[in-house]
């Protein structure tokens, strides 16, 4: 295995990358909003079924957040939590049970970086330099 080969794995299993990114794209697919309340200051994610209750942390089980609603939730049941909210909506109530039914790890983007990953780099040849 080449250095660059090993620099390119060491990228790949660096915590903090698949960390950040696992994170990113929950909020983009939130749009980077809150999927209970719509506050655009998302910068949390909330386990739908809190780790206190056996919750995994996994992207089926986490919504972008803000620090009050995630804060207000805590481990309360999410859809009981909702529904007494003054802010809740029949359409952001939807998206979350979509977003619950949803096969995430079947997702796209997801299973790209993760076959990237497992690809050694693959470099072109060397030119030939051969004097006859």
């Amino acid at each position: 295995m080449s250095i660059q080969d090993q620099l390119f794995t060491l990228r790949c299993l660096q915590k903090r990358t698949a960390r950040t990114r696992f994170r990113v794209d929950i909020f983009e697919a939130w749009e980077n909003a809150c999927a209970y309340c719509g506050s655009e200051r998302a910068d949390t994610l909330d386990h739908i079924e809190p780790r206190a209750k056996g919750g995994l942390t996994k992207v089926g089980n986490l919504l972008s957040c803000c620090a009050a609603c995630n804060l207000s939730k805590s481990d309360m049941d999410w859809f009981l939590w909702f529904r007494s909210q003054t802010f809740w909506t029949e359409s952001r109530e939807e998206a979350i049970w979509e977003w619950l039914s949803y096969n995430h790890d079947w997702n796209i983007q997801a299973r790209k970086f993760a076959e990237s990953c497992r690809e050694p780099l693959k470099l072109p040849p060397a030119p030939c330099c051969s004097t006859s």
